[in-house]
């Protein structure tokens, strides 16, 4: 779906947890106070065409509808589309659009009808503007490739307007879960006029960033056909949200306003504070408070505190396998070269990993070990995310690895099968033969704030007492986050990321296959693979040291996995056995290091359980559209009542 940026709060990241949805249920009656809350990280653009940040997405989603969205249980169902048709051979996907949905400027003046043919508008855009998702439709969407590569022109690529209202991709392979993809912002329409109208350098065909303003963090820079205007947006301040009176589904968006005013961080207790004092509409019961603290917060609350379920994401530890900046050391040149040379040891992150309380890690959040088990993650994949042979996804992981002693216990989510202290001098012996020096000393950079310094100072614990202080981590707190985001999750180049270990990132699902997991260490178009320290080939940052690292690596392995199981296109249980075998090479290499999912934490919340969208991979989980605030907190009993209701009709029983 998304790069996804480890959020400081409890709750902040879990929004998506507290709520179902509420698909095309409720009423032009029903009615809703507004939403205030916090948020803690500025949109970096307001192109959603382009973006693959999280940050970003949360934000548009809300002002820009595309051709699909889901209902409350997860269903994909037509957003902009009013009925959706694909061959036999699911290579043509056809669109129908309702008609009278309209474009409005930031000033909500109407400027024209979205039609077909700003959905073609919008993936040319995408494409000349080098979008952060164009590897969800390169290889799949007709000469999306070649005209990237300037081989042919856009009216070669696969995405024609027959008519008005009518838009249809040709594909060159069967893609079933091409509807699901279908909800994300690379297949959004933009209005070619107002694009054009933004500088020189938005005209399609011939884009220049430096002469185009379409999308700069401006509310005027964007038309809006959503359920929301964006009245305002000041950085490090405030984001708010106005309801868009004229959308075509005003009936169903019943949050007048939606206010988020900018947190640092830096207090623990302020969304409490302003919960308390009526400013915020739910806050969380941090997990680095006193234990004495967190017992008496759920006394006062007794009746009124509720939890989550995980959600999709997985966040996770990834290795630099090819570091270059080193700010935020003070190793020498020998340490420097000792510690890449590691980092690239199977032997040596095995070795890590066995030593990685990762419960503990994730406990320093939810403040409760049932909670932080549940989160738990052994797989990028989520473990239950499709069915394989009639198991889960994670058991055909688990069978098809080549070292079963590297996991001890079921393998599923919730469990951390990784943790195995008594393996962890077994892995540095063997490391040991393969030539690296213990002991071996990373860098860990993270962000100055109550939350992340619990983190680095669990995780620096566990893995130097399992290791005998074989493996010792240096933790470098910055205060600026602006300063820890340019070398984390903002980096574009990876030559940028300053550290030996990470868990700044994450990622979510764009579409209903494993594929949008895995493919993200491509080392040909890989999303993510820059949080490995190797940039991708098809990147302009690609240099002969990525090619170096991927290869030290055994990346093409891995590549050739991936290609196997894209090519089986029909069979799903083939197909998905083929991409578990792909998550068991990652797990086999100990590539990077799953730690848990969107945070689930202790709550006190007015949002309504399970009114809003809800969505197993793309971005309508991040929709105010269908969700409803009351007056009064959420009582544990209306909670728990809701979740089973939903759950019960989420499996069809």
């Amino acid at each position: 779906m998304k790069t996804i940026f480890k959020k400081g709060f409890a709750v902040v990241a879990a929004i998506a947890t507290l709520v179902g949805c509420s698909g095309k249920g409720g009423s032009a009656t029903t009615t809703s106070e507004d939403f205030n809350y916090i948020y803690q990280t500025d949109p970096v653009t307001f192109d959603y065409l382009t973006t693959q940040r999280r940050v970003d997405t949360q934000v548009l989603v809300n002002l820009v509808d595309g051709l699909v969205e889901n209902d409350r249980y997860g269903k994909y169902v037509g957003a902009l589309a009013e009925k959706i048709e694909h061959s036999d051979d699911y290579k043509t996907w056809t669109f129908h659009l309702r008609k009278g949905a309209k474009w409005y400027t930031s000033e909500q003046e109407e400027y024209a009808e979205t039609k077909a043919q700003d959905f073609v508008a919008g993936l040319q855009h995408a494409l000349d503007a080098k979008s952060g998702t164009a590897y969800l439709v390169e290889g799949l969407v007709k000469n999306v490739s070649e005209y990237e590569k300037g081989l042919v022109g856009f009216d070669k690529v696969g995405v024609k307007a027959l008519d008005d209202y009518t838009v249809q991709y040709q594909l060159v392979k069967p893609a079933t879960y091409f509807d699901s993809l279908a909800s994300y912002s690379i297949l959004y329409p933009v209005n070619q006029k107002f694009l054009e109208s933004k500088g020189k350098g938005c005209k399609l065909g011939a884009y220049n960033a430096n002469t185009c303003s379409f999308g700069k963090t401006d509310p005027s820079s964007i038309l809006y056909n959503g359920a929301y205007f964006l009245s305002n947006f000041t950085t490090k301040s405030k984001i708010e949200y106005t309801k868009n009176p004229n959308y075509w589904d005003k009936d169903h968006v019943y949050i007048n306003k939606v206010n988020l005013i900018y947190d640092d961080g830096q207090d623990s207790h302020s969304v409490i504070n302003g919960f308390e004092k009526g400013n915020y509409v739910q806050a969380g019961i941090s997990g680095t408070w006193d234990p004495n603290e967190q017992k008496s917060y759920k006394n006062k609350y007794a009746g009124k505190v509720t939890s989550g379920l995980p959600d999709t994401s997985t966040f996770n530890l990834t290795f630099n396998y090819n570091r270059r900046a080193y700010k935020y050391s003070n190793k020498t040149d020998e340490q420097k070269k000792n510690t890449q040379a590691a980092i690239r040891n199977v032997n040596f992150r095995k070795a890590f990993r066995a030593a990685f309380d990762r419960v503990s890690y994730t406990t320093q959040r939810t403040g409760s070990e049932d909670l932080a088990k549940q989160m738990i993650r052994n797989t990028v994949t989520k473990g239950d995310f499709v069915n394989v042979n009639k198991g889960t996804f994670a058991q055909s992981v688990a069978s098809q690895l080549k070292d079963k002693n590297q996991i001890r216990g079921d393998f599923n989510d919730g469990n951390d099968a990784f943790y195995n202290p008594e393996m962890v001098q077994k892995y540095i012996e063997a490391a040991k033969k393969d030539g690296i020096k213990f002991p071996v000393t990373l860098d860990y950079v993270t962000q100055d704030v109550d939350l992340f310094n619990a983190f680095a100072a669990s995780m620096k614990s566990s893995i130097e007492k399992a290791s005998n202080k074989q493996i010792l981590i240096n933790v470098h707190s910055e205060k600026s986050q602006d300063k820890y985001l340019a070398v984390t999750y903002n980096v574009e180049d990876a030559k940028d990321n300053d550290w030996d270990i990470s868990t700044a990132t994450g990622w979510g699902p764009d579409y209903l296959d494993p594929k949008s997991y895995l493919n993200i260490y491509s080392p040909i178009n890989g999303d993510m693979i820059k949080s490995l320290g190797i940039n991708a080939q098809n990147t302009s940052f690609y240099k002969e040291s990525d090619k170096a690292a991927a290869n030290a690596l055994k990346l093409h392995e891995y590549q050739a996995l991936l290609d196997k199981a894209e090519a089986i296109s029909t069979d799903l249980n083939k197909r998905f056995e083929a991409y578990a075998k792909a998550e068991a090479w990652l797990t086999d290499n100990a590539v990077e290091i799953p730690i848990d999912c969107s945070p689930i934490v202790y709550k006190v919340s007015k949002v309504k359980p399970f009114t809003a969208e809800y969505s197993d991979a793309g971005p309508s989980i991040d929709k105010y559209k269908h969700m409803v605030v009351q007056k009064e907190i959420v009582t544990t009993e209306e909670y728990n009542k809701a979740k089973e209701e939903w759950l019960k009709k989420r499996s069809g029983k």
